[in-house]
């Protein structure tokens, strides 16, 4: 008897368990002001207002009280969160690899790059024949910036106003769409160029922390690749729309013939390929690894620029 009331009991603690889980995901992924405020907002309700509110109440006056008791524990409780959250972004490495748990169902084991790779490719040279046609592939080539611009002028071709944001850490937002006249944005839009790989729920949960800061209900995850199982879940029950690789190709086919032309020569102007510098926004250099070491891209700017991107090494092996 006591094992059937243990496994009913877990039965239902564990999707409550998971429930705060993602809510304690969601503050250490916002910025630690968020949970710094609920600290003091708790502290306020619980050991000044309410105890003031039951003071004249002899019924309300021991709950008051009782609740009071709780102030400080609660607001530890945030406090502790808004510390993970500082320290979190503080020693999160710029550039690292890190593996998302992705669940079973058949889908891959995907490796999330908390930087962007790029195929070795060159320059091209002016006489090179421009693509005639949008394809996944020429998507998937798209250096990162490139990308979000591509994305940010997709937005403007169809009527909706959007605005990108400068260059340096972007907290989460690549593009703000504005489709009323309050003047204040109504969608957000994180763009990641990451060739064919997947995007993990990692990035769909801090995007969600995005949201709750800037109170915005909506928001749009575009990138190159593929979305996991686990990223796709959370985005379903958050009102955030993924739009992989294949389907952002889908949209383009669906823009008026002009505007898709004017798209397409708008992402292969130039060297479309060849990334960014994320730090000063330079063409990034190909370095020669030393050592053994794999080739990478590096900034022009170096020693005062030290931002570098890795390349593809499937793309270096058949290049």
């Amino acid at each position: 008897m006591y094992k059937r009331y243990m496994s009913i009991s877990k039965r239902f603690s564990t999707p409550y368990r998971r429930r705060a889980a993602d809510r304690k995901q969601v503050l250490i992924a916002a910025p630690w002001y968020v949970s710094a405020a609920l600290a003091g907002l708790s502290l306020l309700i619980l050991k000044s207002a309410l105890p003031a509110f039951g003071a004249s109440n002899p019924l309300l006056k021991p709950l008051a009280e009782a609740f009071s008791a709780l102030g400080w524990p609660i607001a530890l409780f945030f406090l502790v969160l808004a510390a993970l959250s500082l320290s979190r972004r503080a020693a999160k490495p710029r550039f690292s690899f890190k593996i998302d748990p992705v669940a079973a169902r058949g889908t891959p084991l995907p490796l999330e790059p908390a930087f962007r790779e790029y195929p070795a490719s060159k320059t091209p040279a002016a006489s090179e024949e421009r693509p005639a046609q949008w394809s996944l592939g020429l998507i998937r080539d798209i250096e990162w910036k490139r990308f979000e611009d591509v994305c940010q002028k997709f937005y403007e071709l169809k009527g909706i106003r959007s605005e990108t944001t400068p260059l340096g850490p972007d907290g989460g937002i690549d593009i703000r769409l504005f489709q009323d006249d309050s003047g204040r944005a109504t969608s957000l839009v994180q763009c990641k160029a990451w060739g064919e790989r997947y995007v993990g729920v990692k990035p769909i949960r801090e995007l969600l922390g995005v949201m709750t800061h800037e109170k915005i209900a909506k928001a749009f995850f575009m990138t190159s690749g593929r979305f996991s199982d686990d990223a796709k879940t959370v985005a379903r029950s958050n009102h955030i729309s993924l739009i992989d690789g294949e389907m952002l190709l889908t949209l383009i086919e669906r823009l008026p013939g002009g505007a898709r032309q004017q798209l397409l020569a708008f992402a292969t102007a130039g060297d479309y390929r060849t990334p960014t510098c994320p730090g000063c926004g330079a063409t990034m250099r190909h370095v020669a690894g030393k050592g053994g070491r794999p080739d990478f891209w590096g900034c022009p700017g170096y020693p005062r620029c030290k931002q570098i991107l890795r390349m593809r090494q499937k793309a270096m092996e058949t290049a």
